[in-house]
C-alpha cells in the first residue's frame, strides 16, 4: 500500500541502497539477518563520550558502551540502560553488556531497540528517583483525554515520589504494577504504556533500591538526591 516514509534516518538510507545495491546494505549486519543495515543511536547521561553513533546492526553493546562511548565517568561504574528511548524497558548493565544491538538482540533481554535513545545510569544514581522523574514527564506530557493515561500517569508519579521521600510502602510497589497492568493497551496513544513499561522493569530489576527506601535504609553505593 502506498505510504508516506518521513523518518530522516529512513530518507538518508534510501540514496545509498539505490547507488549500491540492496545486498550491500543487507551486508551491513553482524548478527541477525532480519536486522540489517546500519542504525543511528544517540547516547546520553553518566557516560564519558555522549553523542550519536551510527553502527552495523549487531554490534555488539559492550564495545558500543566501553569503547565508542569511552565507559563511565572517572571512578564510577555502569548500573543501567535505557537502550531505545525513555519508553522502552530499563535492563541492568550485566544484561547490556550481552546484547547484539539489532531489534532481535534487545527482546531478548526483555526491552527494546525502539529509537535508538540511549539512556545511561551509574552507580552514583538512583533508580527509584530517576524512575520517578521519568514518571513525571509523561504526566506532564499526557494529554488528559484517556482516564488510564491521566489518572494512571498521575498516581504513578505521586506514588514514586513518595517512595524517593522515604513514606512509601511495600503495598506501593503493587499498587504500581496494578497501575500499570490498566495502563497497557488501553488508551488510544502509547504514552500510557511508554510510563509503565520502564518503571515496572525498573522496579523488577532494581526493586533492592526501592525496598531500601521504603524500611528507611541507604544504600552507601547509591546518591538517592543525586
Amino acid at each position: 500500500m502506498p505510504t508516506t516514509v518521513n523518518n530522516v534516518e529512513t530518507l538518508t538510507a534510501v540514496p545509498h541502497i539505490l547507488n549500491n545495491g540492496p545486498e550491500w546494505y543487507k551486508a551491513m549486519c553482524l548478527s541477525s539477518p532480519k536486522s540489517t543495515g546500519s542504525k543511528l543511536f544517540s547516547v546520553c547521561g553518566n557516560v564519558a563520550r555522549p553523542g550519536n553513533y551510527e553502527v552495523p546492526m549487531g554490534f555488539p553493546f559492550k564495545e558500543f558502551l566501553y569503547d565508542l562511548c569511552g565507559g563511565p565517568l572517572p571512578g564510577r561504574k555502569f548500573k543501567a540502560i535505557i537502550p531505545g528511548g525513555s519508553s522502552v524497558p530499563v535492563i541492568t548493565i550485566e544484561e547490556a553488556e550481552q546484547v547484539k544491538m539489532d531489534y532481535e538482540g534487545f527482546l531478548e533481554f526483555g526491552t527494546m531497540l525502539g529509537s535508538g535513545g540511549v539512556i545511561i545510569f551509574d552507580d552514583a544514581q538512583s533508580m527509584p528517583k530517576q524512575l520517578a522523574r521519568l514518571a513525571r514527564f509523561y504526566a506532564h506530557e499526557s494529554c488528559a483525554q484517556c482516564t488510564q493515561c491521566r489518572e494512571g500517569t498521575a498516581w504513578m508519579t505521586k506514588i514514586l515520589e513518595r517512595i524517593v521521600a522515604g513514606q512509601g510502602t511495600f503495598e506501593d510497589l503493587d499498587t504500581i504494577f496494578e497501575l500499570t497492568e490498566n495502563m497497557t493497551g488501553k488508551t488510544i496513544c502509547v504514552l500510557s504504556d511508554s510510563c509503565g513499561a520502564p518503571v515496572t522493569s525498573g522496579i523488577t530489576r532494581f526493586r533492592g533500591e526501592f525496598e531500601a527506601l521504603i524500611t528507611g535504609r541507604r544504600s552507601s553505593t547509591v546518591a538517592v538526591g543525586g
